[in-house]
C-alpha cells in the first residue's frame, strides 16, 4: 500500500512540474510580446504626431488649435487633407482679393 502511495505522489509531483514547465513562456514567446507591445505603442505615437501636426498648421492658419489636435488625433490623414484643403480655398480668395481691378 506505501508503494502504490508513493507512486501516486511521484505522478502527480510529475504532472505538476509538467505543467509548471508549460505554463512558463519560452524566451521567443516573450520576445515576440515585447515586439507586439511595441507596435501597438509605435501607433498611438504616430496619431500624436498627426494631431500635433494638425494644431501647429491650423495654429499658424488661424484656425482653432486643440479642436484641429483633437480631429487629427482621431481621424489623422483625412484631418491633415481637410487642412490642406481648407488652406488651399483660403490662399485662392486671398489671392482673389489681392488682384488689382480692371477700371
Amino acid at each position: 500500500m506505501r508503494a502504490v502511495a508513493t507512486v501516486v505522489i511521484l505522478l502527480v509531483l510529475v504532472f505538476l512540474a509538467n505543467s509548471m514547465l508549460a505554463q512558463e513562456p519560452s524566451l521567443e514567446s516573450r520576445v515576440s510580446k515585447v515586439e507586439r507591445e511595441l507596435n501597438d505603442r509605435s501607433g498611438g505615437v504616430v496619431l500624436f504626431v498627426f494631431g500635433a501636426f494638425c494644431a501647429l498648421w491650423a495654429q499658424n492658419t488661424g484656425r482653432n488649435a486643440w479642436l484641429w489636435f483633437f480631429l487629427g488625433l482621431l481621424f489623422s490623414v483625412i484631418s491633415v487633407l481637410v487642412l490642406l484643403y481648407k488652406n488651399a480655398n483660403d490662399r485662392r480668395k486671398t489671392n482673389v482679393n489681392r488682384l488689382p481691378a480692371n477700371t
